[in-house]
């Protein structure tokens, strides 16, 4: 045939090159492949293109397709048995509408179309923000953007998050992780096995039951959800999406959970497909199995930060041989040993502090008290078991070690004082994973009071359980100008978001400890699990500039505590920035009354600055 000639070889999937498909796969031994083509419009096949010996490379074959219109044709491989989707696919068609249950009639078939890699990047570029700056936002995009306010056009889709970019950015966010934005198969449904009279057994899908809302399961991991991107120009849209957010000084990071019957390569081929054609800045892997180790140290991805819950001993800790200053634990380290203490429930203060000192010189920490598989904030102080009932599992799903309270009411109540009490332990919460040492992260909607009404698996929830629902009342927005105050104060105090880890001593002779632990008196406490309380202090000269210096009283005793302030040296003064028992930021512009010590509300969090302070003679005597 004169419009189809040998191709190039250079990489699986199929790509659009001066007007020719470009089709590349990989067969097993035995194999008799073809390329199959299909109609997208009615789903019929328009062509079978067998393949010879001569587009044979190894087990590779290649072939350069041109005179057919690439907008209205999708392809399958054919190995010898049915046609099947290319796992290399760059682009989808056949799932652009979401939650689209005619698919059925179609048997849920979806095609692989050709994927044009010429996108005008500009000035952008990756890896460009310092760990110590970064503040994750977690999302899913269609639930972040279908309570929001949003037209119709924008709801769902990417088009919501960029409407929504100056409002995080406003916030303090710099990073955005994402939920799976790859092709995942949201429809759930069975299939059941039919004989016909010939014996023949042929498998025939039912009408979906459910929504897969978070999108984990099997999936087209080189491609964009087209119902999240605009369909055909999904890739392009998705490109001009990363483009905008780092134009707005953020990162992309992606979450990807890979199914197990994906060979190591093709995970690896695939997250530095996502890097070099998206200039996505880092991924969040989950799961067992994993490759984690290539991940780790192909140089390709040396500046990719790479998220994970358990990484081997012998990745992190070869620094000879790797710099692994790209690699991050992800896990519940901190949020377990906070909700303890907070929820009265035998919670460690050992725990809790190596927990929000955690860091290290090699490899860096995520810290968070709120995930999304698991309660909001909200929620984690406002039920005491969880309510999954309309996943129709009768509640035996979701995690059961939730540590939560509802402080005498399950679910919502009109009793201020149990509002005022969620309140405060909420802004504590925040206020210990953003003031922490390791990166932090907020799970969109925690702070603007979001709730799943008690479900903390809503895997499946495409409703107003699953979508981020921002409350209106004034606590809520009070709660958001709360956050965003807090963001300011820890990008403002580089001490407490320093790379490296604080060793509790005064190793550079400034006359301070770079972090030291403070109680009923200063300098002498020790730790111990009959104690609830804990002071800390971040000397600011550690920061490498004279910055001010941090004091962290954190309480969780029913009552109040005393806390012994330490002596700042030369004419440095503590400041009260703010306690979590009052929903309003107002730090003061003079010194505390008593610098000897101060006491702090029952469950609660009071945060100092130590600054220079002249008396008023002295300012009077240089106006």
């Amino acid at each position: 045939m004169k419009n189809i000639r040998i191709g190039d070889f250079k990489k699986q999937g199929a790509f659009l090159k001066n007007g020719e498909g470009v089709f590349t796969f990989s067969v097993n031994k035995g194999d008799d492949p073809s390329l199959v083509l299909f109609d997208t419009e009615s789903k019929r096949q328009i062509k079978n293109i067998p393949l010879s010996k001569e587009f044979r490379h190894g087990r590779m074959f290649s072939v350069a397709v041109s005179g057919f219109d690439w907008d209205k044709t999708g392809y399958l491989i054919k190995r010898g048995g049915e046609p099947e989707m290319d796992i290399y696919a760059g682009r989808t068609i056949g799932r652009e509408v979401w939650d689209d249950e005619e698919r059925v009639k179609n048997n849920y078939r979806i095609f692989g179309g050709l994927y044009d890699e010429s996108f005008d990047w500009g000035d952008d570029r990756t890896d460009f923000l310092d760990p110590s700056d970064v503040i994750i936002y977690k999302l899913h995009m269609r639930g972040y953007t279908m309570e929001h306010g949003l037209s119709f056009r924008e709801a769902g889709n990417y088009r919501g998050v960029l409407k929504k970019l100056p409002e995080l950015k406003k916030l303090g966010i710099t990073a955005l992780e994402f939920l799976p934005i790859y092709d995942f198969e949201e429809l759930r449904y069975n299939s059941v096995q039919k004989i016909s009279k010939k014996g023949n057994i042929t498998f025939v899908p039912e009408a979906p039951y459910g929504i897969n809302y978070w999108g984990y399961g099997p999936a087209m991991y080189f491609a964009p959800k087209a119902s999240y991107f605009g369909g055909e120009d999904a890739p392009g849209n998705m490109k001009d999406m990363v483009k905008k957010i780092h134009a707005q000084g953020m990162e992309v990071y992606m979450e990807f959970s890979f199914t197990p019957d994906m060979s190591a390569v093709y995970i690896l081929e695939c997250i530095k497909h996502w890097v070099s054609e998206y200039h996505i800045d880092g991924f969040h892997l989950l799961g067992i199995g994993l490759p984690i180790e290539m991940i780790a140290e192909d140089p390709y991805l040396g500046a990719t930060k790479i998220f994970y819950e358990r990484y081997p001993g012998e990745v992190l800790y070869d620094e000879n041989k790797y710099d692994h200053k790209h690699l991050f634990q992800y896990d519940s380290g901190l949020l377990y040993p906070l909700r303890k203490l907070q929820n009265h429930m035998d919670g460690s203060i050992i725990e809790f502090a190596n927990q929000i000192k955690r860091q290290n010189s090699a490899y860096g920490f995520v810290n968070y008290a709120a995930i999304n598989s698991g309660f909001t904030l909200r929620d984690t102080y406002s039920y005491s078991e969880k309510h999954n009932e309309k996943n129709g599992e009768d509640n035996t799903d979701g995690d059961n070690y939730n540590f939560s309270h509802n402080y005498s009411v399950e679910g919502e109540t009109q009793n201020k004082s149990v509002i005022n009490l969620r309140m405060r332990h909420i802004r504590t919460a925040l206020a210990t994973v953003i003031l922490s040492q390791g990166i932090p992260l907020i799970l969109s909607g925690d702070e603007a009071g979001n709730t799943q009404y008690g479900n903390n698996n809503a895997y499946c929830q495409d409703n107003e359980i699953g979508w981020v629902t921002y409350e209106r009342k004034k606590r809520y927005q009070y709660l958001k100008k709360y956050v965003e105050n807090l963001c300011s104060f820890r990008k403002s105090h580089p001490v407490i978001r320093m790379n490296d880890p604080c060793v509790m001593s005064d190793y550079k002779h400034l006359g301070i400890p770079d972090l030291s632990y403070h109680g009923k008196e200063p300098w002498t406490m020790w730790l111990s699990d009959d104690k609830k309380s804990l002071g800390i202090m971040y000397f600011g000269a550690y920061s490498g500039k004279d910055e001010e210096d941090v004091m962290l009283c954190f309480n969780f005793y029913f009552g109040e505590d005393m806390f012994a302030l330490p002596h700042l040296p030369g004419n440095r003064k503590w400041f009260m920035v703010s306690n979590t028992t009052e929903e309003i930021w107002s730090p003061s512009d003079t010194p505390l009354p008593d610098q000897t010590c101060i006491t702090v509300p029952g469950g609660s969090l009071t945060i100092l600055a130590g600054k220079p302070w002249r008396e008023k003679k002295e300012q009077d005597k240089t106006k």
